[in-house]
């Protein structure tokens, strides 16, 4: 987990989204989508509700999206310290509210830790192909374009400024996450009702 002794907020999240995306613009002149606070590898971006899709829980905050087939993130607010990140992927296919729905995190440090390496943008990958996920984001990517680009240069200045650590995806804690609050998701009834009259 991240050593990060206080539990990072939206507010702080999105406070210093647009401080490092401004500096790091200034800086670097050609990063690509200049208006927007650009998280990590394959492209993270701070979003609001209107993102939100018929599979998105609606107890939910949508916070981002990897701009990527309606791919999104939200958070559920339990408590100060225990506000699960939910990722949906609208197009994936399935039977079930939950194949378009991962817990992935526990809060936004977990979630901000799990991108430590190589960002946050093959997440949503975690619904076709698990394991080359897990593996994926178990490692830093040495390919010298992704060390020399911009995306890893505001990585680094994320972990750096959170003070974070790498946060392996495993398969036990995703497991571990949806036991303890998948069942405190709210969903629109229409949308469990189609899931229930047409199985796959």
């Amino acid at each position: 987990m991240s050593s990060t002794r206080f539990t990072i907020s939206l507010e702080d999240l999105k406070a210093i989204v647009e401080k490092l995306t401004h500096e790091t613009c200034t800086d670097n002149p050609h990063l690509p989508y200049p208006d927007f606070g650009c998280i990590g590898f394959n492209g993270l971006y701070l979003c609001d509700s209107e993102h939100r899709y018929d599979t998105t829980p609606i107890n939910t905050n949508i916070f981002a999206m990897t701009c990527g087939d309606g791919v999104h993130f939200s958070l559920l607010e339990i408590t100060e310290k225990i506000q699960p990140i939910i990722m949906t992927v609208p197009c994936n296919s399935g039977n079930s509210i939950k194949d378009n729905n991962i817990i992935i995190a526990e809060n936004i440090n977990e979630f901000l830790s799990l991108g430590f390496y190589n960002g946050w943008g093959y997440l949503e990958q975690l619904c076709y192909d698990q394991e080359w996920v897990i593996n994926f984001y178990s490692k830093e990517d040495m390919d010298e374009d992704y060390q020399n680009g911009i995306e890893i240069i505001f990585t680094k200045k994320i972990r750096s400024t959170f003070g974070l650590e790498h946060q392996p995806l495993m398969d036990e804690r995703l497991k571990e996450l949806e036991e303890k609050y998948f069942h405190l998701l709210e969903f629109d009834p229409e949308i469990l009702a189609y899931f229930s009259e047409n199985p796959i």
